[in-house]
Formats: C-alpha cells, structure tokens, sequence
C-alpha cells in the first residue's frame, strides 16, 4: 500500500510541477492536461494507440523489476531491445514465410539473452557494477545494431529500414486502422507470468530473500551469482521479446528503422514503469500502460495545446526522481 501511495505522490508532484512550469512557458496547464488525459479516451483509434505504445514498455519495464526484486539496477533493457529487434530483422533475412515469425522470437530472444550474459557473468564473477556495464552494453548494441541495419539487412527500396517482415509473418492490427496487435496481450502474459515466477516459484524466492537480504540470502544457501543470472536471463527474454515486436507487431512498416527510431528509448521509459510499479510485475503493467497514455496524450497536446513533446518526459523524469529520493530513503532505513 505505501509503495501505491508513493508512485501516487510522484505523479502528483510530477502533474503539480508540470502545471507551474507550462504556465509559466505560456501554455494553459488544465488545457495540457486535457490533451494527455482526456482526449485519448475519445476515440478508439486513441486508445489502441495508447496500448500499442504501452507494449513495449511492459515488456522492458519487466526486465528493470526482476532486476530491482534481486537487488540489482539491470538498465540494459536498451541494449537487449535492440538485439531482439536485429533477430527478428534476421529472421525475416533467412525466411520469406509464416516461419520467419517463431524463428524471429527464436533469435531475438537467443540474441537478447546472450547481450544480458554479458553484464550477468561480469557481476556474478568478478563483481563489476551492473550499471556501469549495462550502459556500456547499451551504447556497443546501439551501434552495431545501426551498422548492421544500414548495411547487411537494409531495405534497397527504402533505405531508411530494413528488410521488412514477410505479409505472412506479420501480427497484423486487431482493430482495422489501428496499430494495436496481439503483441499487447503476449506483453499482458508475460506480466502475469513474471508475476506467478516472483511470487511462486523457487527462482522468485530466490531472487526475493537476495533482494531483501542478500547476506541472510547466502547464509541460507542461496548464492548471488545464481541470482544475478537468473534475473538477467529473465529479462533479457522479455526485453527480446519487446524488440521482436517492434518488427513483427509493428504496422505499416514492420521493419527496424535504419536509426532505430522505433525501439530506441523503450529501455529507459519501461525503467520509468518498473519504477511507478514499485518493482512489482503488475503494478508495472499498469504504469506502463499509464505511460502509454501519456504518450498518446503527448501527440494531442502537441496539436491542442501546442506543447512540445518533450513536455511528457519532463514529468516522466519528475516522478523517477522524487520515487528515487522515496526508495533511497527506505534503503537507508534498513
């Protein structure tokens, strides 16, 4: 309950912050306010909008609270994104059919999970700083992710994308118009899924006691590279899947930008979910979809109250902040 209260008082801070700033730069806050919270539940096509753009960040989102449920910053959802969406553009390289869809899962996630290893081995073996490598992580996958884009797999008729899925491969929009697929409910799933791991299985007790107490932890047996490891393979297999989707679930294009336009930044707002979410794999479902009206509010906004975009992540830094200095405080409390 108080972890509910606080990711509340985060965004009230965030909304009261915000209305102060967009008055003083001259825009009508409850008019901005409209834009992001209102207009987005009065059309259809807005609301699958809102829950195609929380997709992702469930899924990235995921991948930050098995991290902090262990004890550990895991940042390297960016990274991880990347690779899955560089598998999917492979497989749609190897495979011009319906099978170019499980084998992108197959070497997305294969893809994801070895990119995750990296920082997962260095922590469990030697100790390193998780964000220190994660973050190096990221930027090596940004990078040769872009190479391999613009080069190997790049689309000779659009050359701003890559190759893109075949037609028989693609999920393909459940409401006709919009952009919302099955991928949303493969990202539900995977919330309930990681929710069931935490609370009922032996790897979710483990990753738990380590998260609490991690010298109590290993007293009883449990030691902490075992716990590293698991908490990065499991996330890297949901922030693979995120990056998948990007590419298979993604209409028109279903293809990865050339500059990666359509999974850059998914890493860092589902850090933003996982943080509203308090850790917890269905409070960060609900943050993330939060999210996602934010950022489908965001487009609104733009056009009604003409505030720049980037207004959207100003709050979203406001409320990880002031849950950082509230979840700082509890630490210290121990």
């Amino acid at each position: 309950m108080r972890g509910f209260l606080d990711s509340l008082l985060s965004l009230a801070v965030a909304i009261a912050v915000g209305a102060v700033v967009a008055y003083i730069s001259g825009y009508n806050p409850l008019l901005v306010y409209y834009s992001m919270f209102v207009v987005p539940f009065t059309d259809v096509v807005y609301v699958t909008s809102a829950l195609a753009t929380a997709t992702p960040i469930i899924l990235t989102g995921l991948t930050f609270a098995l991290g902090l449920k262990a004890g550990l910053f895991n940042i390297g959802a960016e990274g991880q994104t990347y690779m899955g969406a560089l598998g999917a553009v492979i497989a749609s390289y190897l495979a011009a059919s319906a099978l170019a869809l499980p084998l992108s899962f197959v070497i997305g996630i294969s893809l994801a999970v070895a990119w995750a290893m990296v920082p997962a081995l260095l922590k469990a073996y030697r100790g390193v700083n998780e964000v220190v490598s994660t973050i190096m992580m990221n930027w090596i996958a940004y990078w040769l992710v872009i190479m391999e884009a613009s080069t190997t797999f790049s689309n000779p008729m659009q050359p701003s994308e890559t190759i893109k899925m075949p037609p028989s491969a693609r999920l393909t929009p459940l409401v006709p118009g919009t952009s919302l697929t099955a991928g949303f409910f493969v990202a539900v799933v995977a919330a309930l899924l990681v929710y069931w791991l935490l609370e009922r299985s032996v790897i979710g007790y483990e990753l738990t006691a380590a998260g609490l107490n991690p010298v109590a932890a290993r007293i009883a047996g449990i030691p902490q590279s075992r716990v590293v490891i698991y908490s990065f393979l499991l996330g890297g297999v949901t922030s693979g899947v995120a990056g998948v989707l990007q590419v298979a679930a993604m209409p028109p294009s279903y293809s990865l930008a050339t500059n990666l336009a359509n999974v850059y930044g998914l890493g860092l707002d589902g850090i933003t979910a996982a943080m509203l979410g308090r850790g917890n794999p269905l409070g960060t479902l609900l943050a993330a979809l939060f999210l996602g009206l934010m950022e489908e509010g965001a487009r609104h906004m733009q056009a009604l109250a003409m505030t720049p975009f980037e207004f959207v992540k100003m709050l979203q830094g406001i409320m990880i902040l002031v849950i950082a200095v509230r979840m700082l405080e509890l630490w210290r409390r121990r």
